[in-house]
């Protein structure tokens, strides 16, 4: 039983993108920006951030509300499905209005609107899966909804893959190409959802469409979207901003030293997408949920301060390793980009807490604060310190963010403060630190160290006592027996 629930959901979870989307990351998504070029990729991705930013205009927050929604009462989804479905299909209307106006405003035209419309076209069908996965993590059925949230990326993997290795086009890839794949990856992987959702819980019937119903859910849900409308600015307008500034191949730089960082994020987003039924389920019951907060912040928190120790003092091999021709300032910008790592994973956990909670207009104040912090701190560093000023501004915002999201979980839930838990942690990042410098002084290359670093890490956390795997099958065995 207890082997079955953690392991074979979390552990198969993490196995399962840990295999696919490094490869999306490190070997599609690389090599489309070297093959096409900084010039274009630069321009996709700030393209890419314009549509992200807007991105909650596709959903308004029915997604996180629906699983919020589900998981408290998973009968409901009969009803939820076809009012939901109509009214994602009626927001992509206005997303799409949107995002061309924005664009107009900064003055992009031609090739830029084509893509503009394709990247659009993209978010829509993710948000769409997005909302059908909700419905699936909803019911606790997190192995599914593991395989379908790589399913996308590895019809992707194929498709690129063969276009980018095959003799008769890897000369004549263009990045258009990169979107047509991405658009028949996720129209696949949503016609596998549907075929689950209508297999495991309900029948898709339009009969159950209400209008009042509809606009209950989204009058609901308008909180939602305003705070991920919020974060998707203060977390995406500085690609956007250093496009514009500096020019698309200054831009490209930048994405390339994020691009790590943005694959270790899945495995923070796959952990906050358990833990929002599971915390929800706890609160609505009136459980303790003190136990499961400190055991995802002994895995996950662990892990990001080792992978930014060993980050710290391999940057310009890491640089250098996914680019041979990787700029002078590239190490210097990954440094401050990957430092957002652990704050990233503390945010992860505890907004999550309080997204559970209800804690909504909170979240939002909060997420205003790291707007104005992130375009404030953007527009002054960029034009002095370029692409590594945008990593200085996102670190600055990303521990302003997560700082106030763990001081107000502790407060709402009172939550213990444990000097000898975070003497561990420090500990931990300090001995990593040491050990780096080390290998690094003793002329360890790069892919030896990272092994050495997985191997001395596992030994550590489990010497001092952050991993105890008794301890956690032990919680969540009590946790699906009391839920």
């Amino acid at each position: 039983m207890l082997k079955r629930y953690f392991l074979s959901n979390f552990m198969v979870m993490m196995l399962l993108n840990v295999l696919v989307k490094p490869i999306w990351i490190f070997l599609i998504d690389r090599n489309v920006q070297l093959t096409v070029g900084h010039t274009e990729y630069g321009l996709y991705s700030a393209l890419l951030s314009l549509t992200l930013i807007f991105s909650i205009l596709l959903d308004l927050g029915i997604t996180n509300y629906n699983n919020r929604h589900i998981s408290t009462d998973n009968s409901l989804i009969h009803l939820s499905l076809p009012n939901m479905i109509v009214a994602k299909s009626i927001f992509s209307i206005f997303y799409f209005i949107i995002i061309f106006f924005v664009a107009f405003l900064f003055n992009y035209s031609g090739k830029a609107f084509y893509m503009l419309f394709l990247l659009g076209g993209i978010q829509m069908l993710n948000s769409f899966l997005q909302f059908l996965r909700s419905n699936v993590s909803a019911n606790h059925d997190f192995k599914i909804d593991s395989v379908l949230s790589v399913l996308d990326k590895l019809v992707m993997i194929i498709v690129c893959g063969y276009l980018l290795l095959s003799s008769s086009t890897r000369n004549i890839f263009v990045i258009e190409w990169y979107l047509y794949a991405q658009i028949v990856a996720y129209l696949i992987a949503i016609f596998v959802s549907l075929i689950v959702i209508m297999k495991r819980y309900s029948k898709i019937s339009f009969q159950h469409f209400s209008w009042l119903e509809m606009k209950s859910f989204c009058l609901k849900s308008i909180p939602y979207a305003f705070l991920i409308l919020l974060m998707g600015i203060y977390m995406r307008s500085d690609s956007l901003l250093l496009e514009r500034i500096d020019g698309p191949e200054v831009n490209s730089r930048y994405a390339e030293a994020y691009r790590i960082l943005d694959a270790l994020n899945m495995i923070g987003f796959l952990l906050a997408g358990i833990l929002l039924p599971m915390f929800t389920r706890l609160i609505s019951k009136k459980m303790d949920i003190i136990q499961l907060v400190k055991i995802s912040v002994n895995i996950i928190f662990s892990i990001s301060l080792c992978i930014l120790a060993h980050s710290l003092i391999y940057s310009q091999d890491i640089m250098h390793f996914l680019d041979k021709n990787a700029s002078s300032d590239l190490p210097t910008i990954y440094i401050f980009v990957i430092s957002c790592f652990p704050a990233f994973c503390l945010t992860y956990i505890y907004s999550t807490l309080l997204t559970a909670n209800g804690d909504i207009y909170l979240l939002i104040k909060i997420a205003l604060l790291a707007c104005i912090l992130s375009i404030g701190t953007n527009l002054i560093l960029i034009p002095l310190l370029h692409a590594v000023g945008t990593g200085i501004a996102a670190l600055v915002v990303q521990m302003v963010y997560s700082g106030l999201c763990v001081f107000f979980s502790v407060k709402r839930f009172q939550l213990p403060f444990n000097l000898g838990w975070l003497l561990k942690f420090a500990g931990l990042f300090i001995f990593l630190i040491v050990l780096n410098f080390f290998f690094k002084h003793m002329g360890i290359s790069l892919i030896p160290s990272i092994f050495l670093n997985m191997a001395l890490f596992f030994g550590i956390v489990y010497g001092i006592k952050l991993w105890d795997i008794q301890t956690i099958l032990g919680y969540f065995k009590q946790y699906k027996s009391n839920t």
